[in-house]
C-alpha cells in the first residue's frame, strides 16, 4: 500500500508544481529564475535533481511491480539524461517551441493510457515539467547581451515575466505599427 501511495505522489507532483509555481512572482521564484539564468552549475544541479527524482520513481515502481519490463524505455530515457549537454539541448528545444511542447504533452497523455508504458509517460511528464522552469534561449541571449540585466537586477519580477514570455506573435493593436497608414494617402 505504501508503494502505491508513493507512486500517486510521484504522479501528482508534475501537476501540483506548475499550478503552484508557474509564472509565480514570489521572491524565492525570482531568485530561482535568476540563478538558473546566471549559472550553468545551477542548471546542471537542476538536471541532476530531476534525474534523482526519476530514478527514485523507477525504484518505487520496480519494488511495487516486480518483473515489469515496461520500465525499460523510460530507464533508457533516464540514461540519456546523464549527459548535461544533451539534456540542456532537449529542455531548451521543448521550451522554445510551443508546438513541440504541445505535441509532447499530447503524446505523454496518450502513452499514459498504455499500461506497460506508464513509467515512460511519467518520465516524459517530469521532463515537460522541467522544461517549464528552464530558461529559454531568448532569456539566455538577453542575459549574455546584458541589455536587460540592469532592469532585472533592480526589479526581479521583470525577470519572472520575461522568463515565461514565450509568445512571439504581436498583439492585434501592434500588428501594423510599422506600416504607414494607408487611409492617409
Amino acid at each position: 500500500m505504501t508503494w502505491n501511495i508513493l507512486q500517486l505522489l510521484f504522479c501528482a507532483l508534475p501537476f501540483a508544481l506548475p499550478l503552484a509555481l508557474y509564472k509565480s512572482r514570489r521572491p524565492f521564484m525570482a531568485t530561482f529564475y535568476d540563478a538558473m539564468t546566471r549559472s550553468a552549475k545551477v542548471r546542471k544541479l537542476y538536471m541532476q535533481v530531476l534525474l534523482i527524482l526519476l530514478l527514485l520513481f523507477h525504484y518505487v515502481y520496480t519494488v511495487g511491480h516486480p518483473g515489469e519490463f515496461g520500465i525499460l524505455p523510460s530507464t533508457a530515457l533516464c540514461a540519456v539524461l546523464f549527459s548535461f549537454k544533451r539534456a540542456d539541448r532537449w529542455l531548451r528545444a521543448s521550451c522554445d517551441r510551443p508546438r513541440v511542447f504541445g505535441t509532447l504533452s499530447l503524446a505523454t497523455l496518450a502513452i499514459g493510457f498504455v499500461p506497460h508504458l506508464y513509467t515512460t509517460a511519467v518520465t516524459a511528464a517530469y521532463l515537460l515539467l522541467a522544461a517549464l522552469f528552464y530558461p529559454s534561449v531568448r532569456v539566455m541571449t538577453e542575459w549574455n547581451d546584458g541589455s536587460r540585466v540592469p532592469d532585472w537586477e533592480k526589479r526581479p519580477r521583470l525577470l519572472a515575466e520575461s522568463y515565461h514570455d514565450h509568445h512571439h506573435a504581436k498583439l492585434p493593436h501592434d500588428a501594423d505599427s510599422g506600416n504607414p497608414d494607408i487611409s492617409a494617402q
